[in-house]
């Protein structure tokens, strides 16, 4: 096994070369003295041996391990480890006992050892006679990483009625980033407001159904929560108010129930937005001044939506710096009544947005249907061509992004037609002198 590579320059003041020489020496005395050879990695400490079987996958870092006995507490005083049952036995899957005592063996480390990292994926190791002992070996196993204060947890629970959250995954206190991928789980969420230290938090595959104070507890305790993703999940009202230190919001690909809502607020800090796959039924989103980073790659609806709900997510173009439009967002945005209905600056205190009933007004700065994007420096357009009317909002945009530096356009044609789309938009009059518009092949 070839470990030379893995060793890092100057690791508790040793190097490999100073460690293979110092061997050599000692061996070479040995050899006149009549002794034994001396193994080269006999002078590193615990912790090397460990950051080196750190870098391998968990099964070759339990045969590392068994390789002699200075190699024996090398796997225990590993820094990050990946357990994933399914790459650790992918030709025997009914090795989960041998699985669960090497892991096991694994986490049973000193404090002093620390655990910064863990990752279990256990797709697999939930079978039907196995399943009680596994929720077991779960529980215990997270209970051991919280004694050696691990920060950054994934945590992969397959698709059973046994695979649920232990209570001891609350007992991480020292987390600072948590990513819960549970297929199809049926439980809610427990509340994690003993996580204080959170500072980012990936939820996928996770059910988010039904009147729950989960987000609002999250946000009221986690007040170091910079990065909220939500991936793949099926959702009916999404609430998110009221988190100060929020940088990042990403919704990919989630799935809404008939009557959906994401209502954001309160978030003074975000400044990256990316919004993709189904779209809920309605948007209530207000003070979204402080956004640096939209992306709308939304699809297009398999039923048609209410009015207002394209309208209620222009605002966030309005002072963003960075966007990336998806080919049928390009398609509704283009179309010149509904920027008209859109405050793209913020507003005073006196003019906020004025509801009615379910339909939602705003104000245009400069006078009606004249559209202020002052903020916007790069945008990114794909599968854009001049059937959905993408050429009226290059045209609209040019015209009115005053300190754009670069648009990049991914056409949906090849050929002749490309060639003549593209010279076009060269035509455009441009509000900003240093604008570069780059023509993509693919996205």
């Amino acid at each position: 096994m070839r470990t030379k590579h893995l060793i890092p320059n100057h690791a508790a003041g040793l190097t490999y070369a100073n460690a293979y020489d110092g061997a050599r020496e000692d061996h070479h005395h040995g050899d006149r003295g009549g002794g034994a050879a001396a193994d080269p990695f006999e002078g590193f400490p615990d912790a090397v041996l460990g950051l080196i079987v750190s870098k391998l996958p968990f099964r070759s870092a339990v045969a590392a391990s068994a390789v002699s006995r200075r190699w024996r507490g090398a796997l225990a005083a590993a820094p990050a480890l990946d357990l994933d049952f399914a790459a650790a036995f992918p030709a025997a899957p009914r090795r989960r006992t041998a699985f669960a005592a090497a892991a096991t063996a694994a986490l049973a480390a000193p404090p002093h050892h620390p655990l910064r990292r863990l990752r279990l994926a256990l797709d697999g190791f939930f079978d039907q006679l196995f399943a009680a002992s596994a929720a077991g070996h779960v529980a215990s196993w997270l209970a051991a990483a919280a004694a050696r204060g691990v920060q950054h947890l994934e945590l992969h629970l397959p698709r059973s009625r046994l695979a649920v959250l232990p209570p001891s995954l609350l007992t991480c206190t020292d987390l600072t980033s948590l990513t819960l991928r549970l297929d199809r789980y049926a439980l809610p969420l427990p509340p994690l407001g003993r996580l204080a230290r959170l500072s980012r938090l990936h939820l996928a595959s996770v059910p988010l159904v039904g009147p729950s104070d989960f987000f609002q507890d999250l946000f009221s305790h986690c007040t170091q929560l910079a990065s909220l993703t939500l991936e793949q999940c099926h959702i009916g009202a999404l609430r998110l108010v009221g988190a100060p230190r929020l940088r990042s919001l990403d919704i990919a690909n989630c799935s809404w129930e008939q009557q959906s809502c994401i209502s954001i607020a309160e978030m003074p800090a975000l400044r990256t937005l990316r919004y993709s796959g189904a779209m809920a039924n309605r948007h209530v989103i207000s003070d979204a001044y402080s956004l640096d980073e939209v992306v709308l790659a939304t699809e297009k609806p398999q039923v048609k939506l209410q009015g207002p709900n394209l309208r209620e997510l222009l605002p966030l173009v309005g002072n963003a710096r960075t966007l990336v439009l998806s080919p049928w967002c390009i398609e509704q945005f283009a179309r010149p009544e509904e920027w008209s209905k859109v405050r793209l600056n913020k507003p005073s205190q006196s003019k906020r947005r004025r509801c009615s009933g379910d339909e939602v007004q705003y104000d245009v700065i400069g006078g009606r249907g004249k559209v202020i994007v002052r903020n916007l420096r790069a945008i990114r357009m794909e599968y854009i061509d001049e059937s959905k009317s993408g050429l009226e909002l290059v045209k609209l945009l040019l015209k009115n992004a005053q300190v754009l530096e670069t648009m990049t356009i991914v056409p949906s044609m090849d050929g002749l037609e490309q060639a003549m789309f593209r010279r076009r938009v060269l035509k455009f009059r441009k509000a900003s002198r240093n604008a570069s518009i780059q023509f993509c092949a693919s996205a």
